[in-house]
């Protein structure tokens, strides 16, 4: 399957979305209505969607992998920035190098002494550039809405 053609139209007055694309597969399918949207952490794009009876949003078209995903906003990027003349931030197709942490040492446990349980949050990759507002709006989002498996459809 290849991109045959992507064009842009650009928004100039939102903060977070940039623009609209609509992309032609083999010069026989597009597929409309995606945002280009850009944020502090990086451009994405969000593809079309609808609200279902429920209230809840539902993708009407998507990749359904991680290859088919990045040529699509590789091509979807080149074409806004050839349109804008603005480098999109593109943080989601790049991959990040993980930093080193320093070494570790084992330590013996003291005798006669109860044993401590540290136990630690995880740490996501995509929290780490967050503001401190932006962490506590993640923290307590409301995850009700979201689709399960089988509300999605799979």
């Amino acid at each position: 399957m290849q991109i045959t053609e992507v064009n842009v139209t650009p928004i100039n007055n939102e903060k977070k979305l940039k623009g609209f694309a609509s992309i032609v597969f083999d010069n026989c399918f597009i597929v409309s209505d995606i945002k280009i949207i850009e944020t502090a952490r990086g451009a994405f794009l969000s593809m079309p969607s609808k609200k279902a009876a429920n209230g809840k949003f539902r993708d009407v078209a998507h990749p359904l992998n991680g290859e088919t995903r990045k040529m699509i906003e590789e091509r979807v990027f080149e074409t806004y920035e050839t349109v804008t003349g603005h480098q999109l931030g593109t943080d989601l197709a790049v991959e990040v190098e993980a930093e080193t942490l320093p070494d570790t040492q084992e330590l013996e446990p003291v005798e006669n002494k109860p044993e401590l349980k540290l136990e630690a949050e995880p740490v996501l990759e995509s929290d780490l550039d967050l503001e401190p507002e932006e962490k506590a709006d993640k923290e307590s989002a409301d995850t009700s809405t979201l689709l399960s498996v089988k509300e999605f459809g799979y």
